[in-house]
């Protein structure tokens, strides 16, 4: 019967600025393009922060004062979310809320295209270039290192290993 041993090595990457201040500048300037487009005239000259939820999976395009269920309400949210998304250096918030927004964007397109009205206006296309610019900016992460990696070597590797 073979014995197995154990080894632990440590693995340590570099750290990147230039990767972290890519990652801040994307993500403030995706994060500012949903709130800015939230704020903007997504179709028929009624801004994001107008226009209901509902916008989303139905043609009617009804206006709510209410921004918390407004279409511009959820960009907002999810720029806020992404900014928070800052606080942690896997970037995995950040991306999550960036694909969320292009969801977003394309359930509303998609209700746009099926009105008789076919017109997108700024707010969708900031809304858009928002979500693509928080992907990439929670893509350019540092690799955090890894504490221990343990390695498992058979009794003939190991005797390999203790030549070399």
């Amino acid at each position: 019967m073979a014995m197995h041993t154990v080894h632990h090595r440590a693995h340590y990457s570099t750290a990147r600025p230039g990767l972290e201040a890519g990652r801040l500048v994307l993500t403030l300037i995706g994060g500012a393009a949903f709130i800015v487009g939230a704020l903007l005239d997504w179709t028929r000259n009624t801004a994001g922060t107008s226009l209901t939820d509902r916008s989303l999976f139905q043609i009617d395009f009804a206006t709510r004062s209410d921004i918390v269920k407004t279409v511009g309400g959820l960009a907002i949210l999810l720029g806020l979310l992404a900014v928070v998304g800052l606080i942690d250096r896997s970037g995995w918030l950040t991306r999550v809320a960036g694909a969320l927004g292009i969801v977003l964007f394309i359930l509303f397109a998609v209700e746009v295209y099926r009105s008789s009205e076919h017109t997108l206006q700024a707010g969708a296309w900031l809304a858009l270039g928002g979500g693509i610019l928080l992907v990439l900016g929670g893509m350019l992460t540092p690799h955090t290192p890894a504490d221990e990696v343990p390695v498992v070597l058979e009794e003939d590797e190991r005797r390999y290993d203790d030549r070399l």
